[in-house]
């Protein structure tokens, strides 16, 4: 029985029996787990907090497999966030990027760039940073990542370029349309220049440089109608994080 050893975020938490817990973590180097930590919620237990969701721990498992689970033998706090923790919005937001994370991954599929995507991110919420920036820098490069990006430098119809500011966006064929195709998908609706430079640019540049981008309200909101509309459409994803976000007006 081998003995493994990694860091890791915590996606999910599920009580089990009486002081055990089922943790989903996502680790840097074999993707996303399910592990049991037995006595975790044991009076004898002094805390709790690296089984908290979003924490990054560092964790010694047992590889040896059981229905997809692994138990988990030591597990060591490495950040809590305490920045992000501060405020109900930056909660909403770490919550949305880890469940949107967990729904796009399946168990044990390594992919050290979403590992390193989302650690980068929530070092990024953890300052002054925009969370709604935060996310959507998250999402375009979640998209690029699984290679799901909208399409936006040509036509998805015909592949000519685009005149930007009279190209429209077709959810159901993923990108722009040029105004000479704009008859194969009636639903196609405009799209801001800005729009497209912005999901541009953060898909293609290196994340120390897409973080200082600014973006301006009108086109920050389109942006986020967008790609909540693109995931769900062609993810079939709805995250609940992502509803309550928008209840509450965060």
């Amino acid at each position: 029985m081998a003995v493994q050893k990694t860091q890791g975020f915590v996606l999910r938490r599920e009580d089990l029996r009486e002081t055990s817990l089922i943790l989903t973590i996502y680790t840097r180097d074999f993707g996303k787990l399910k592990l049991i930590t037995k006595g975790a919620r044991s009076p004898e237990q002094r805390s709790l907090s690296s089984y908290e969701l979003f924490v990054l721990d560092e964790i010694v498992f047992y590889e040896k497999r059981k229905k997809n689970i692994f138990f988990l033998s030591q597990c060591e706090l490495l950040n809590f966030f305490p920045k992000v923790r501060e405020s109900l919005e930056r909660i909403s937001y770490a919550t949305y990027l880890i469940e949107l994370l967990d729904r796009v991954t399946g168990i044990g599929e390594r992919n050290l760039a979403l590992y390193e995507l989302l650690k980068d991110c929530m070092e990024l919420l953890s300052t002054k940073a925009s969370p709604k920036r935060v996310a959507r820098i998250f999402e375009i490069k979640l998209l690029s990542i699984l290679g799901f990006t909208p399409r936006l430098a040509s036509c998805v119809n015909c592949d000519k370029s685009i005149e930007k500011k009279r190209a429209r966006f077709s959810l159901s064929r993923g990108g722009v349309l040029c105004e000479a195709c704009f008859a194969k998908d009636r639903r196609a609706v405009p799209i801001l220049a800005g729009t497209i430079n912005f999901i541009m640019h953060i898909k293609d540049l290196p994340f120390d440089k897409v973080k200082n981008i600014k973006v301006a309200k009108r086109v920050g909101s389109e942006v986020e109608g967008l790609l909540k509309n693109f995931i769900n459409y062609h993810l079939d994803i709805r995250p609940r994080s992502m509803d309550f976000i928008g209840k509450v007006g965060l």
